[in-house]
């Protein structure tokens, strides 16, 4: 018998004639926080690409890299403010949660929303404001994006206050909310961003590039207000959990918005430094190429290439590693406070074997159709230069996206941030020495790749130390590459096949990314790369799919 106690929820014990409405789904495992993420980040991810379609014939690649631009100022003024408070936040409330401590994990809510209000509006009047001044100094590597700069800079605002309400709902493990606010946000952006974009067309290129960044304001806001709303409706709920506490805990605001940013200032360096390497990045990959005789124009447009067509598939392809780096957080940070090592182990290994069976197979992919999938969806086959040397990342950024949730969910948020830090150098190191070399924009690519493989081999000897973990390679590795090499066999074979019947590469393409999904589960169940049981942890199907399958290995 466990002598160890589990604390009453506040949310389930009701007082005589008092009935109490539980919160919004709550205390979802990882797996299903993890997929309900994916769902939301898959079509976040595939709504950014396909925009991008419309958008890029619009624009062209000259446009998209004006548009570029203030998005990596952007990224850096939000990430400064707010981009590790989600991670910091649903750390700390759920570990109050967890001992039954929900007077302290909504007043740590209550704090940070304030907090975020503050620095979000600083920050946004700090973008606005100063663009001129960074175009003045020469740190924009054109001139043309400062209106784009300006028109993106309420974004920071909005985007701060609704990373408050995100940190709560994850701390809950409800992350339905997050995700359905996820996909407001995205699918506002995309019409915003086509909307105006089109509508200042007639005025130039520079005027419709800066009607695209001005097109994520109406998503951010409608994000603000999604959180808001769902948060107004369980307030009740929150406040008489708070009401039923008798955990006797009583931390001061000061203690507690302290341990949120010991958590979240970490991250948000990570963050900050790898929004600095995309300024560093369109600066020195716009100037490098033209040493080697690009015009300011033709580098602009191979930047555009590189960080608008290429790297949306790589977006597209880490959404489930992303997920599950998320969802471990707050499910890490549970097992850990409990003193569970053994389920910390345990979900850190699932979550690696789930990794890898999504994104070798992506990386294969991309290896083998690279310039034919470019050509689909941008009607620019040049892209699928930098994307064939992109490809690996996909593997390296799944793991460090992972490694990183764990090491975030142990209190130990420094490490993938040290670990960043390193591959971030590499990075600039190769793309400062390789890109005016013959080979181009494909090193600023092969420099991506490099630092993500640097940090997540550095994250898994840090988990090592920590933690112990084993990893299997015969059984959590080989199964999955060996059928991704074979599908992305068989994908190449029946592009070239289809081709000669087609005659167009876009519905060869079409049909052998098809081959390829159905291919690939039939390879890796024939392997030994997933089994009855990892079936049975699906949450819908995955028992009864589970069921069959195992009766058909009885029957063999």
């Amino acid at each position: 018998m466990s002598l160890v106690r589990k604390p009453e929820n506040p949310l389930t014990k009701t007082a005589p004639n008092t009935p109490v409405r539980p919160l919004p789904p709550a205390g979802q495992t990882l797996l299903k926080g993890a997929l309900i993420l994916t769902l939301a980040g898959l079509l976040v991810r595939v709504l950014g690409a396909v925009y991008r379609i419309p958008l890029g014939r619009l624009l062209g690649d000259v446009g998209l890299g004006l548009y570029a631009i203030p998005n990596q100022y952007y990224l850096l003024f939000f990430t400064i403010s707010a981009a590790g408070i989600p991670v910091g936040l649903s750390r700390l409330v759920a570990a109050k949660v967890a001992v039954g401590a929900w007077h302290d994990a909504y007043r740590t809510f209550q704090i940070t929303l304030l907090t975020m209000l503050l620095l979000g509006l600083g920050f946004s009047l700090l973008l606005y404001c100063g663009s001129p001044f960074l175009v003045q100094v020469g740190l924009v590597a054109n001139p043309a994006a400062l209106a784009g700069m300006r028109a993106i800079a309420p974004v920071v605002f909005f985007a701060a206050v609704t990373a408050a309400f995100r940190g709560l709902f994850q701390g809950l493990q409800n992350m339905t909310a997050v995700a359905l606010s996820q996909v407001v946000d995205q699918t506002l952006l995309v019409v915003g961003t086509l909307l105006f974009s089109y509508l200042l067309l007639p005025r130039g290129l520079t005027a419709a590039a800066a009607g695209a960044n001005f097109g994520a304001v109406p998503g951010a806001v409608a994000a603000t207000l999604f959180m808001l709303l769902v948060f107004l409706r369980y307030r009740s709920q929150f406040r008489q959990a708070v009401a039923l506490d008798s955990s006797g805990s009583r931390e001061s605001a000061w203690q507690l918005l302290k341990k949120v940013f010991t958590v979240s200032i970490p991250i948000s360096f990570a963050n900050v430094s790898m929004a600095l390497t995309g300024i560093i990045d369109n600066k020195l990959i716009i100037e490098r190429l033209q040493l080697i005789d690009y015009s300011q124009q033709q580098a602009t447009a191979l930047f555009g290439q590189l960080n608008q067509m290429a790297l949306s598939f790589i977006n597209i392809s880490i959404a489930f590693s992303f997920s599950l780096g998320t969802s471990l957080v707050p499910a890490v940070s549970r097992a850990h406070a409990a003193g569970d090592h053994s389920a910390v182990r345990n979900q850190l290994r699932a979550a690696l074997r789930l990794s890898l069976l999504t994104s070798l197979p992506a990386t294969a992919g991309l290896l083998a159709l690279a310039p034919q999938l470019t050509d689909l969806l941008f009607a620019n086959s040049a892209a699928g230069i930098p994307l064939r040397y992109l490809a690996p990342a996909v593997l390296f950024w799944g793991l460090h996206l992972v490694l990183s949730g764990t090491l975030q969910g142990l209190g130990r948020a420094n490490l993938p941030v040290r670990n960043l830090l390193a591959g971030i150098a590499l990075k600039i190191a190769l793309t400062y020495a390789l890109t005016p070399t013959p080979l181009g924009i494909r090193a600023a690519a092969l420099a991506t790749t490099a630092m993500f493989a640097m940090a997540s081999a550095l994250n898994v000897l840090s988990l090592r130390r920590l933690t112990g973990l084993e990893f299997h390679p015969r059984q959590d590795l080989l199964p999955a590459a060996a059928a991704s090499a074979l599908m992305a066999a068989a994908v190449w074979t029946a592009y070239r096949a289809l081709l000669l019947w087609t005659g167009h590469s876009y519905p060869a393409t079409i049909l052998a990314l098809c081959c390829g999904l159905l291919t690939y589960p039939l390879l890796l169940y024939a392997l030994g790369g997933i089994t009855p049981a990892d079936l049975a942890r699906l949450p819908g199907p995955g028992r009864r799919l589970a069921g069959w399958l195992a009766g058909k290995t009885k029957t063999y």
